[in-house]
């Protein structure tokens, strides 16, 4: 093994190929289908925990916040290691409430593939199929695990025909699940034949009939995407369980096929299976870097900063290239500023362990000042430090994208003598959370907070008073509207000013602004300026631009929309920088006005389960909230699941009103669905 050169940030492959053996992996679901239970199963069966925790009685490893125990769900990813027989396995366990997808998202853009939990009952749920679109756009490789197999009115065969119809994916059963509900006994293994579970009472003659025909299909399917498979198979003959397994593995990383596996994780069925396969069949390090080069190259990206109250401010990064050692310097590719890694941290949930270097694959905790570095930076060696957009094409690694706050609530401190106390704690928690944007109320005291939904600003509040002591009072909540345009136009503005003395200075600028699709956020392109303004004065342009798109004047916020910078001049000399700033607003209002503005709401795709007694009072309800319903399917016992498209504004306080309507026994969940034109009737 070669020592890194200091000069050039390479290195020869690393610690004797143990890369090979790591494996990243982000557990992922709908809220409630049992990722944090099977993570403790997890932990369990590797040994790093004596004692199996509960989620309802707050006792879990990895749901260690005070308000993740007290009302039972996962806020933040929480990362656990382990060693499982030659494979050193990093996992994190996610949240899986559509309020804090900004975990899921910054989670997964560090990880080399996705356990995706689904529940044996209601099957692929609204938040499955998010964080499976947010999966696919990293190109990440995934493994299905259907869990609560022995609960009243699973149904393995239906869970396994919705992930491949709804996810749009070869969903491959590589166990047969031998019953279901209260009979589930275990599961037969097709590769190997072996039965994992108590099989007494079950006729084998029946049992080898199905685990035969089931074997057959794994081997058609195998054999439609790997050659070897398909040499044995058109000779007739059967493949052994090596040959099977490897090219499963092959399938798998290439995204080819979606092995499933079944079990109940609160009984400890399936979970020693579902980690063998993690470790054959998902991709390492190795696998998925993009080049050799890039795999020797000096590299890491920063997916989280928190403050540690024992180790300061620390950067959560994965190291996508090279080793990193405590003293080492690196270059952050967005702004060119230079950090030094003061300090290494292995991480195991809410406890950290110092270390002195880390190899490519490995995903750590950082001590250093990050004051200049944000979620989603490269740090790197100086070779790679040109920009960020360069960094992120190297390594092969997408930026996380968070989506945008779409509700909002004001609030302050309930003693005055507060206030400075709690500008400094909002301040830390808006860098700690994409999704969370706060800015001071004008005119008053206080603060507007925007995020994903209800129950994240409610966190935000409980934290405020457990974390800092801080009482607060809170207004009503409102919804974050966005403006876009209508069509193409191009704006310019020539800002002109005679001084008193006789003296005259003028700037111009000239943009062009386009629509986006739907939900395509904003594309600004300030390349032109780079050649033609130094950079003071470029910056000025690329904030008048700024102030209009994020509505400091006037309006809400823009989306959707493409702005181009065409040209910009001044001869304003030192005064240039308001010069340009004032005609960059101007030439935006231009071409705004040309194109033609609207606004935007958000609209919510709800997912609501119900006993089938209570569908004609939704419905109508959902109707008089200007929802539509798009589709209504049968669950078990009894069950039904609507899903529908509603306005955000017609939400407040819906869930109450479903248990209501429901008697108590419905449920709901919201994502975002898109912004949509604001009715007529709604204005």
């Amino acid at each position: 093994m070669e020592e890194s050169d200091s000069t050039t940030g390479f290195t020869s492959e690393t610690a004797e190929g143990k890369p090979a053996d790591i494996r990243n992996v982000g557990i992922v679901a709908h809220v409630d289908a049992g990722k944090t239970t099977l993570t403790e199963r997890i932990l369990y069966a590797a040994k790093v925990i004596r004692y199996m925790g509960d989620v309802q009685d707050g006792t879990t490893v990895t749901d260690w916040m005070p308000q993740e125990r007290e009302r039972g769900i996962s806020i933040h990813a929480a990362a656990v290691n382990f060693q499982w027989k030659h494979w050193r396995i990093n996992l994190v366990d996610t949240p899986g409430h559509i309020d804090f997808t900004a975990e899921v998202e910054r989670t997964l853009c560090v990880m080399d593939g996705i356990v995706e939990v689904f529940c044996a009952i209601k099957g692929v749920q609204a938040q499955s199929e998010t964080v499976w679109s947010s999966a696919e756009r990293y190109k990440l490789p995934a493994l299905a695990y259907v869990n609560k197999m022995d609960r009243e009115g699973a149904d393995a065969d239906r869970v396994v025909k919705q992930i491949a119809e709804r996810l749009r994916t070869t969903a491959l059963p590589i166990q047969f699940p031998v019953g279901s509900g209260p009979d589930f006994k275990g599961t037969v293994d097709l590769l190997t034949g072996r039965q994992h579970g108590d099989m007494s009472g079950v006729d084998e003659e029946t049992l080898d009939l199905e685990v035969q025909l089931a074997r057959e299909h794994l081997v058609e399917c195998l054999a439609e995407v790997d050659d070897k498979v398909l040499v044995d198979y058109l000779a007739n003959r059967i493949p052994d369980a090596e040959t099977l397994r490897g090219a499963l593995r092959r399938a798998v990383i290439r995204r080819r096929i979606v092995p499933v596996l079944f079990g109940s994780s609160l009984h400890n069925q399936g979970v020693t299976d579902l980690l063998d396969a993690v470790g054959s069949y998902l991709p390492n390090p190795l696998d998925r870097a993009k080049t050799a080069e890039a795999r020797r190259t000096t590299g890491l990206l920063v997916f989280r900063i928190v403050d540690n109250p024992e180790y300061g401010k620390l950067a959560y990064a994965r190291i996508f290239g090279g080793r990193i050692r405590a003293g080492q310097v690196l270059v952050n590719a967005r702004n060119h500023v230079r950090k030094r890694i003061e300090g290494i941290l292995k991480i195991q949930a809410a406890e950290v362990e110092p270390t002195t270097d880390v190899m490519v694959g490995e995903i750590v905790a950082l001590q250093g000042n990050w004051s200049r570095t944000a979620v989603g930076d490269f740090l790197v060696c100086q070779e790679l430090a040109t920009s960020d957009e360069e960094a992120a094409a190297f390594f092969g690694v997408p930026k996380p994208r968070f989506p945008q706050p779409v509700f909002s609530i004001n609030m302050e401190a309930k003693e005055r003598e507060r206030d400075t106390d709690m500008a400094r704690a909002v301040k830390k928690m808006a860098s700690e959370i994409p999704t969370l944007a706060v800015k001071p109320l004008e005119g008053s005291v206080g603060w507007r907070f925007s995020g994903m939904g209800e129950l994240q600003l409610e966190i935000v509040r409980d934290r405020l008073k457990t974390d800092y002591g801080i009482e607060t009072i809170v207004g009503e909540p409102s919804v974050e509207y966005r403006d876009t345009i209508r069509g193409e136009a191009k704006g310019s503005f020539l800002f002109e000013k005679r001084f008193p003395n006789g003296v005259a200075i003028s700037a111009s600028v000239e943009v062009q602004v386009q629509k986006l699709q739907n939900g395509e956020g904003l594309d600004l392109d300030f390349a032109p300026l780079d050649n033609i303004l130094e950079k003071q004065f470029a910056d000025a342009v690329r904030q008048g631009v700024m102030n209009v798109v994020n509505a400091e004047s006037s309006g809400y916020p823009l989306t959707d929309m493409k702005v181009t910078v065409l040209s910009a001049s001044s001869d304003a000399g030192d005064a240039g920088e308001p010069a340009l700033l004032s005609a960059a607003v101007g030439a935006m209002t231009d071409a705004l006005d040309k194109a033609g503005r609207c606004t935007l709401e958000p609209v919510m795709k709800l997912e609501i389960n119900t006993p089938g007694d209570t569908l004609g009072g939704i419905i109508a309800d959902l109707n008089a909230r200007h929802g539509s319903v798009t589709q209504v399917d049968s669950l078990a016992l009894g069950v039904l699941r609507i899903v529908a498209l509603v306005p955000l504004a017609e939400l407040f306080g819906y869930a109450s009103s479903l248990r209501s309507m429901s008697a108590g026994r419905g449920d709901v969940v919201a994502e975002l669905a898109s912004y949509q034109e604001v009715a007529s009737r709604r204005r």
